[in-house]
């Protein structure tokens, strides 16, 4: 009768033992949610996105020629609230002559997310009447020194440096500019996060000139998450659970073994 009521003891403390470990073992953490608008350049960047930014829910609203006045639009179109990153990708095909058409639609951006960290790619474009778009990137910069956290991938001193990332219309980005592309927005979009986990507390952004600067551009590689980075962590959590099972059922035996 001793034997079966400490078998029964055993059994329920493994009982317990499972029911305690289950729940953290399939416990999914809650997802940071983002919202992407953009143009082409996004088009062709957001496909990447997802390879750098695993368990993120990434919403995407770009449309090919767009204007920012346009992509406010479709900013207006998929924004929500439990949205807590913004990616305003835009700028490429304002006329660079008129800066204010980004500074305005940046600002209504602004206004209707609040406190919610945003990430504004500098902006590689063409020069029209002589004008480049030193005016735009200065808007981005007076932008981002205005809202603590905003992150801002520095594209255009990116591909200045390594005209390779284009392709031959100098505009849009070549396959492997999209994804370097990709993984400065990434980037933004993980400082973004770490700011509000931080309670605020941030690097002072940068006052470089994008698309002038003649230094050296370093962004820090990201990790693509693939298939055989899930695989290999779904195998892990089946080990460490299976071994959790021998311990119990070791612990279980030694219990029926006499002077257990």
């Amino acid at each position: 009768m001793r034997s079966w009521r400490r078998l029964a003891s055993i059994a329920a403390a493994c009982v317990a033992l499972v029911l305690a470990l289950a729940p953290a073992a399939g416990a999914v953490p809650p997802r940071a949610s983002v919202l992407v608008v953009g143009d082409s350049l996004e088009e062709l960047t957001s496909p990447h996105l997802p390879d750098y930014l695993p368990g993120i829910e990434l919403t995407v609203n770009a449309v090919g020629g767009s204007n920012t006045y346009e992509i406010l639009d479709l900013f207006e179109e998929s924004y929500d609230p439990s949205q807590s990153v913004i990616v305003f990708d835009g700028g490429t095909n304002d006329n660079p002559s008129y800066p204010q058409i980004l500074e305005e639609n940046l600002a209504k951006v602004a206004a209707t997310v609040g406190d919610r960290c945003m990430v504004v790619p500098t902006i590689h474009g063409y020069t029209v009447e002589g004008v480049d778009n030193h005016g735009k990137n200065a808007v981005v910069h007076r932008f981002a020194a205005s809202r603590p956290g905003t992150e801002t991938p520095d594209w255009a001193s990116l591909v200045n440096h390594d005209d390779a990332l284009l392709e031959p219309d100098n505009l849009h980005p070549s396959p492997e500019g999209s994804e370097r592309r990709a993984e400065l927005i990434a980037q933004g979009i993980l400082g973004c996060l770490a700011f509000e986990e931080t309670a605020g507390v941030a690097a002072p952004p940068q006052e470089t000139e994008a698309g002038v600067s003649s230094a050296e551009v370093e962004t820090v590689r990201l990790k693509p998450v693939g298939k055989l980075a899930q695989r290999e962590e779904t195998i892990l959590q089946s080990v460490t659970m299976g071994l959790f099972r021998d311990a119990a059922m070791l612990a279980l035996l030694r219990g029926l073994l006499p002077g257990g």
